[in-house]
């Protein structure tokens, strides 16, 4: 008897407890950066909640904010370096941020195989800091 109590607790913990709690969406702040030119648009996030001493960094992709990579530098009031393994697979890639200019520019960290066309990679863009509501 008290072995199919149990169960039913058991089976009462799986099915009540909060999906939000197990959830694998991570937790996205709404500040973030807005970028763009004639030819390219780019959204940034930055989620400091988790791990203050690596924040991540997510880039809207068709719509949702999808996580690219790490911060990698920072220096108050000067620049923001972070990567962006989404942008190619192979090719170790970066964005720089001049907090200054509001200037987003690029980096190519390394080559990798060096099968990609780095001539998609846009020029230096103007960034504005934006609050998302999604």
């Amino acid at each position: 008897m008290i072995f199919k109590k149990k169960i039913i607790y058991v089976i009462l913990f799986i099915f009540l407890f909060p999906f939000k709690t197990i959830a694998s969406d991570a937790h996205l702040p709404s500040a973030g950066f807005d970028c763009s030119d004639l030819n390219n648009k780019f959204e940034f996030l930055f989620d400091r909640s988790k791990d203050m001493d690596i924040p991540k960094v997510y880039r809207r992709i068709n719509g949702k904010f999808l996580l690219i990579g790490n911060l990698l530098a920072e220096k108050q009031g000067a620049y923001v370096i972070w990567e962006d393994k989404y942008f190619f697979t192979t090719t170790d890639f970066a964005w720089t941020f001049d907090k200054v200019t509001s200037k987003l520019s690029s980096i190519v960290l390394s080559v990798g195989l060096g099968t990609e066309d780095l001539s998609k990679i846009p020029e230096p863009m103007t960034c504005m800091q934006k609050i998302f509501y999604y």
